[in-house]
């Protein structure tokens, strides 16, 4: 069969499946790998093979369509004899299907090909394209010489080429009129299709995708690797992390699926095959508090969401770039694929969200919240699991505007502390609570000088030198005042490495103290009072010595 023919042949059976007209740009980047947005261009170089059969037209506006002929108005010779293969008697009845590529992390033509045929729902043997690359037996046919990637790892060609034309057809011949079972399609049985189009062998057997089948059916990510999908049915992975091992993965995992299929009244490879190319459905959300509508309407920028349960209690604190697109992760069916996902959706009743200006305040507003809230969810499924590294400004006061001033405040700010990587907790400052006028200071004041000299300075009231390094202190007593919460000994995480690099991004617009720098309580309060005037007043960083 020459190349042109197995072309034509492709592209009949493709049409037939569609059931409609293809425009010549899908026909052209589906099986010319051609990506051209110019339609006209796309038919021209798709005439040569196509306008010379019969019953195929092209119709301007509509694309390539197949006319209704009669049988003896077909001419046999004219178009390739495609004999759809038989169906299987059952979903259990299959091969799985496993390959690797020749570029990195497996991409690229096809290198080699594992198959598993399973029969009634029983393994049968495995099978190993080119078969010489795992026989172990020493060089195989040609001059090129042999490499093995490790211990039990198949020997291969040191300049590999892809899978040549007798192993394809010997590819064919062992799927035979099966259905294929593989991972992920595009990656794993289209290069194949690809490779043997090219070479003239027949290759068109039904896949199924048990990526696809593990985001219908058990709501996992759309691109979800193999291991996710094996660990979501609570199955142990057997054999080498390559095409072997990944075989008997997917043949496993499609069996447990099967009956989950039944339970939906799928019980036929034609059903099957058209379910896995359904959208998947909505979420429900007639139990929670709030519509899709809802969701919709969220702001698109930085901020904090809270979700509740039914009696009003704060169970998660997140914090996220875009608002928007962050909530309404939780509430689509691939949240399902996830641990914390499901306890979301199961626990959540309803949410709020806080905007801010930056992913800075973010995170400090996130941790705040933590602080205050202790979520349960929080604690169970930790947001931050890196430690802050060792090394200097760990130890920082970062002074952030407020958006919404105190009643009766001509400017206000809100002062976020964080000791030894972690987030201490948040206090009002108002810069004109003290000044000349009132040289004792005001009560905001006051409680935020006790809170530096608790958090940073402990031996500061026994007129001790500071150490290098502060001890942990107890918790600042006294009820928190406006925008504040309790500081607690221990802290809680944050994500240090977005804050770092934020303030080292924005170095030129955020006003943080380093309190290592500040060799007692009183240093830091003065260069406190500048940066907080500096920060109300909007005219970006100042450097307070």
């Amino acid at each position: 069969m020459s190349q042109g023919t197995a072309l034509q042949e492709a592209i009949l059976v493709h049409l037939r499946g569609a059931g409609g007209a293809l425009s010549s740009r899908a026909l052209a980047a589906r099986f010319l790998k051609i990506d051209h947005p110019d339609e006209e261009t796309c038919r021209r170089l798709l005439a040569p093979f196509l306008m010379s059969v019969p019953g195929l037209l092209h119709r301007p506006g509509h694309g390539w369509v197949l006319a209704p002929r009669s049988p003896a108005a077909m001419p046999p010779a004219a178009v390739p004899d495609v004999v759809p293969a038989a169906a299987p008697s059952s979903l259990r009845d299959f091969v799985a299907l496993a390959s690797e590529g020749a570029g990195p992390a497996g991409s690229g033509g096809v290198r080699a090909v594992s198959i598993l045929p399973v029969l009634g729902g029983e393994e049968c043997q495995e099978e190993h394209f080119p078969s010489w690359a795992f026989d172990g037996e020493g060089q195989g046919e040609g001059d090129a010489p042999l490499e093995t990637d490790g211990e039990g790892a198949p020997q291969r060609r040191a300049d590999p080429a892809g899978l040549l034309p007798e192993d394809l057809a010997a590819l064919a011949e062992a799927i035979g009129d099966l259905p294929v079972v593989c991972h992920r399609m595009a990656r794993e049985v289209e290069p194949i299709g690809r490779a043997a189009l090219l070479a003239g062998v027949p290759f068109r057997p039904p896949v199924v995708s048990a990526s696809r089948l593990g985001h219908l059916l058990l709501g996992l990510k759309a691109n979800h690797a193999a291991l996710d999908l094996a660990s979501a049915l609570g199955l142990e992975v057997r054999g080498v992390d390559d095409h072997r091992g990944r075989v008997r993965l997917v043949a496993a995992a499609y069996l447990k699926m099967i009956a989950i299929l039944e339970e939906r009244g799928i019980r036929s490879l034609a059903a099957l095959l058209e379910y896995q190319e359904m959208p998947v459905a909505p979420l429900d959300l007639s139990g929670y508090a709030f519509a899709a509508e809802d969701l919709k309407a969220l702001p698109s920028g930085p901020g904090v969401y809270l979700f509740r349960d039914r009696q009003g209690a704060v169970i998660y604190v997140g914090k996220a770039k875009n608002l928007r697109v962050r909530v309404g992760s939780y509430f689509v069916p691939a949240a399902r694929g996830t641990a914390k996902g499901r306890a979301v959706l199961e626990r959540a009743n309803s949410f709020e969200v806080q905007t801010v200006a930056s992913e800075l305040e973010a995170a400090l507003l996130e941790a705040a919240l933590i602080a205050e809230h202790r979520p349960p969810l929080n604690r169970q499924y930790e947001v931050h699991e890196r430690p802050a590294p060792y090394g200097p400004r760990l130890n920082l006061v970062v002074v952030l505007p407020d958006a919404l001033p105190a009643k009766g405040a001509r400017d206000s700010c809100t002062l976020h502390l964080l000791r030894g990587g972690r987030y201490l907790g948040r206090q009002a400052g108002e810069p004109h609570d003290a000044g000349p006028d009132r040289p004792r200071g005001g009560d905001s004041w006051r409680r935020l000088a006790e809170t530096i000299a608790a958090a940073y300075f402990p031996d500061a009231a026994q007129g001790r030198a500071r150490s290098s390094r502060p001890r942990r202190p107890g918790s600042v007593s006294g009820a928190p005042s406006r925008g504040a919460g309790p500081l607690r000994e221990e802290g809680v995480d944050i994500d240090w490495q977005l804050v770092a690099s934020y303030v080292r991004a924005h170095r030129d617009e955020v006003n943080a103290l380093d309190v290592d720098e500040c060799a007692s309580p009183r240093e830091a309060l003065t260069r406190l009072r500048v940066l907080m005037q500096a920060a109300c007043s909007g005219g970006g960083r100042v450097v307070a010595r």
